[in-house]
């Protein structure tokens, strides 16, 4: 895990996997934005949001992509309570 103020990065799959759970958020591939498909594409979905064009994953097929595509796990060091919604992340290539 790498810290940068309050963002945290991270590869970790035990650290994603549970940042995920304790929010009860699934992974999902994004199979079409705006009318184009989309490869690989990965986000995960949370109990109140439902977007079509998006394909349920297991674990190993999201870090299955998750580590082919080279992405970093990025999210904010704060508590969930302190902000509305404490489900802020992104996925982006890795810096290492």
């Amino acid at each position: 895990m790498i810290r940068d103020k309050s963002r945290i990065a991270t590869v970790d799959h035990k650290d994603i996997q549970s940042w995920a759970e304790a929010r009860s958020a699934r992974p999902v591939r994004v199979k079409k934005f705006e009318s184009e498909r989309i490869q690989d594409r990965v986000r995960f979905r949370f109990p109140e949001d439902e977007y079509p064009g998006e394909k349920d994953l297991s674990w190993d097929e999201f870090f299955d992509i998750f580590d082919r595509s080279r992405l970093e796990f990025v999210f904010e060091d704060i508590a969930d309570e302190a902000v509305e919604n404490g489900n802020i992340y992104q996925f982006q290539p890795r810096k290492y």
